[in-house]
């Protein structure tokens, strides 16, 4: 498996992290344990998840660290680094911010909690609050680096000039800055009115942040939810992918690769694209099944 370390930091990670927002829901535990075990045994080492993820769905929350917690708890494998998001709105109330200082201090208990660790690799913050200040947030999540409950920071559909900001006041303060960003970046051109609008995606303007401040990416929908391979399957495309995908850059994307052998070759092209990239670009993909999981890691061997 080809390996990345993420700029500012000891962290080494696989070219291709597992995804776990379905653990739970789509993925019950005894799938998730058979998908991690697997997914490490082919070298993979970078886990996803959030806080908020499952609790979309009545009944139990935060399920997809709990799982993760209970692996971790069975295997203890000592390579593995943990990505998870705090910070999150709750689904009955998305128009309120939680990101502030109480609330985030609360998501980090309980995450801790539920992945049975003390110390998180990667912390994220899964949005951003556009009125509060930098200095607040960047302060409080620096107190989870000096406690020793978090090794590095990261953000979560944060625009490119709020980033700049948060890593700006974090050096001039001696504080931990951002050192990735998690954003929605696919082989695929998206279509703005398709998306939610607090989702962020790969631009110009986040590109050469990356570029000037040797920052890191880690990329949702990294395969455009199956755009490309379903269509080169014959498959139908749901309503949202069509609002979200369809454009004449795709179209000419799609053309091209439909001289290619077969799916799976459609599959590792649109991973391989991230590691042309003039910036460290992990994708992130949540496997279905088994044989997903092969195919997409195949693309990094």
């Amino acid at each position: 498996m080809e390996m990345r370390t993420l700029a500012g930091s000891h962290l080494t990670v696989s070219a291709l992290s597992m995804g776990t927002a379905n653990f739970g829901t789509g993925i019950s535990q005894e799938q998730a344990f058979a998908h991690m075990d697997r997914y490490v045994e082919l070298g993979g080492n970078f886990l996803d998840t959030a806080h908020a993820y499952s609790d979309w769905i009545p009944g139990e929350k935060h399920r997809s660290e709990k799982i993760i917690g209970r692996w971790f708890t069975s295997r203890r494998p000592d390579s593995v680094v943990l990505c998870t998001k705090g910070g999150h709105y709750n689904f009955d109330a998305p128009q309120i911010s939680r990101v502030t200082p109480e609330e985030l201090r609360r998501d980090l208990e309980e995450s801790l909690d539920c992945l049975q660790t003390d110390c998180i690799d990667l912390y994220m913050l899964h949005r951003d609050h556009p009125t509060l200040p930098v200095d607040e947030i960047m302060d409080c999540l620096d107190e989870f680096v000096c406690s020793g409950h978090v090794r590095y920071l990261a953000c979560s559909n944060w625009t490119a000039q709020r980033t700049a900001q948060a890593n700006a006041y974090a050096r001039a303060h001696g504080k931990s800055p951002f050192i990735v960003n998690e954003l929605m970046w696919s082989m695929a051109a998206i279509n703005r009115a398709g998306i939610p609008d607090d989702y962020i995606v790969m631009d110009e303007d986040m590109l050469r942040l990356g570029r000037d401040s040797n920052m890191s990416f880690m990329c949702y929908s990294a395969l455009a939810h199956g755009y490309f391979t379903r269509r080169y399957a014959g498959l139908p495309l749901a309503d949202s992918l069509h609002q979200t995908y369809d454009n004449p850059h795709n179209e000419q994307l799609f053309a091209q690769l439909r001289s290619l052998p077969d799916r799976a070759a459609v599959t590792r092209e649109s991973l391989r694209y991230f590691a042309r990239q003039e910036v460290t670009a992990i994708p992130i993909v949540s496997f279905s099944s088994m044989e997903q999981l092969e195919e997409c890691m195949r693309a990094f061997a």
